[in-house]
């Protein structure tokens, strides 16, 4: 059995937004893998909104994930990138399109055949 992972988020730009959904690049023959990659998105956004509200938005400090390293020089696309792990047992490092200006994320979940694991940061969100 493979399990996917589906995230849901908005994106647009100055004039209007739009909701997506989109399934990301990495299979999982291993659920607790696959619920391991739903746990560092959630943890991995929280920490993104926090480094990147301004200063004076900013409420309780939420620390680096432990499990994150960055593979870029470019400070402006550092917290952009997530790691998340993978069967064969190195983590792999993937651009989080829910991540950026227009984008908010509203939650993710595990596909495995008709049944979900999912969270959203958005109370009555149908993670359909």
């Amino acid at each position: 059995m493979k399990y996917k992972i589906k995230v849901f988020y908005e994106t647009g730009n100055s004039f209007n937004s739009y909701d997506v959904s989109e399934i990301l690049d990495v299979e999982y023959t291993d659920l607790e893998l696959a619920k391991e990659s739903l746990k560092r998105i959630k943890e991995h956004y929280q920490w993104y909104e926090y480094e990147d509200a301004p200063s004076y938005r900013r409420g309780e400090k939420v620390k680096r994930p432990k499990w994150w390293s960055c593979k870029t020089d470019s400070p402006s696309q550092k917290h952009c990138l997530i790691n998340l792990p993978t069967d064969s047992g190195k983590d792999f490092q993937m651009w989080a399109p829910w991540c950026g200006y227009f984008e908010t994320l509203h939650g993710a979940k595990i596909m495995i055949d008709d049944v979900d694991l999912s969270f959203s940061f958005d109370e009555g969100l149908d993670l359909i």
